[in-house]
């Protein structure tokens, strides 16, 4: 198996002691959960991990699992997203990791098939393209978790020899996809443009919880935010959260700043490109960085503004581009911000894994399951406790 395919291993001398520590005080409820976990025996355990690497979702959760004995690889399923800083720290701590900020489409592939030949016998996927590459096992892999709406539309299109517990669906990812993304989104936006949303017209394309949760945070921010959606529910649901809903011609028309958040690849297709307000601000929200027409786009006529922001020019009109089209919350240096958000969401994936390394019930078949709900509520209960514990300390957080 390939070593490491990484931007810089010297990077791992950005995380020294101190910030581990930070990390920790700020995410008690994975750091209660690691030390529960680190203190197991997982010697024998064949771990694949493909998603973001972070240090709010990789550092601590890997170290764990590591000390536990656990064998594993991990991968970046975003071309965008990879904090290399985080990616290096993990190799120096002997894992193995492919991945690294800005990778073409073509590394990314590449990366895949490295990761797929490490012959898991357990995954964690974000996109379902992990699962779909180990298909073909045989035996089959034992049990995989899969965290994206994005990647259960792909995995529905497959025939699943092994079960896939969808924690997607759960209403503690539900909370995270809803309030949290929508607080890291626009602290992400106004990094990279310079710009507040008070008085702006907000386009947000897909209303499920993380378009939810974008729209109602720009509308605390001052913006004047319009809803596109397919589904007459959502459109109502999104009235009553106070916002104009509109057909996308209309709403690509008006708005200055423009949204994604559907987990549908190929939503923003070049007939809508042509169709936006000139100079608007474009950016996708979504687990995929296929939401929007990037092949297409690239083909047009472009320069760079400055980091992270490119325009295109579209005949009649033009826009900015954020982030390549990668999730702006995580992708191109442009976060994280609010790492404590990440605390549930992190321990959720921990203690799946571990759950699936102490044995999934016999009676459980293949394809799409429910992440356990006894689970779920265990995770949720250690952090009220946690957080009740807590109530006295200057953060509200740890002990």
């Amino acid at each position: 198996m390939e070593a490491s395919r990484i931007k810089d291993l010297r990077l791992a001398e950005r995380i020294d002691e101190g910030e581990l520590a930070w990390l920790r005080y700020v995410t008690p409820i994975t750091e209660r959960c690691c030390g529960q976990i680190a203190q197991r025996d997982y010697r024998g355990k064949r771990f694949a991990y493909w998603g973001h690497i972070t240090a709010q979702n990789s550092v601590s959760m890997m170290a764990a699992l590591k000390q536990a004995g656990a064998e594993m690889v991990a991968g970046a399923c975003n071309v965008d997203s990879t904090d290399d800083a985080a990616a290096a720290y993990l190799v120096s701590k002997g894992i193995t990791v492919y991945g690294w900020q800005g990778m073409s489409q073509q590394e990314h592939r590449e990366n895949l098939a490295l990761v797929r030949s490490f012959e898991a016998d357990y995954l964690c996927d974000m996109g379902g393209e992990l699962s779909a590459a180990y298909l073909d096992k045989a035996p089959p892999v034992r049990g995989a978790l899969e965290a994206t709406t994005s990647g259960l539309h792909l995995l529905k299109n497959h025939r699943l020899p092994f079960p896939v517990f969808d924690w997607n669906s759960i209403p503690l990812k539900d909370l995270h996809n809803r309030y949290h993304v929508g607080d890291s989104v626009w602290p992400a936006f106004g990094h990279v443009t310079s710009l507040g949303l008070f008085g702006r017209r907000v386009l947000v394309v897909g209303c499920g919880p993380v378009g939810k949760g974008i729209a109602e945070r720009a509308r605390a921010l001052g913006a004047i935010v319009q809803v596109a959606d397919l589904d007459p529910i959502r459109l109502l649901e999104a009235q009553h959260l106070g916002c104009e809903t509109v057909s996308l011609a209309e709403g690509l028309a008006r708005c200055q700043v423009i949204v994604t958040a559907t987990g549908v690849e190929g939503v923003m297709s070049q007939e809508y490109l042509r169709q936006v307000r000139p100079g608007a601000i474009l950016f996708n929200a979504g687990h995929s960085n296929r939401e929007i027409d990037i092949d297409w786009l690239f083909q047009q006529p472009r320069r760079r503004m400055k980091a992270h922001i490119e325009r295109f020019d579209l005949g009649d009109t033009y826009l900015f581009l954020l982030a390549q089209g990668s999730l702006l919350n995580l992708a191109a240096g442009a976060g994280p911000y609010g790492i404590d958000l990440f605390d549930h969401y992190t321990a959720v994936m921990l203690m799946g894994i571990a759950w699936m390394f102490d044995g999934i019930p016999e009676d459980i078949g293949p394809g799409l399951q429910r992440y356990p709900a006894s689970l779920e509520r265990e995770i949720a209960d250690l952090s009220v406790r946690i957080r009740n514990e807590s109530q006295g300390g200057s953060l509200g957080f740890g002990r």
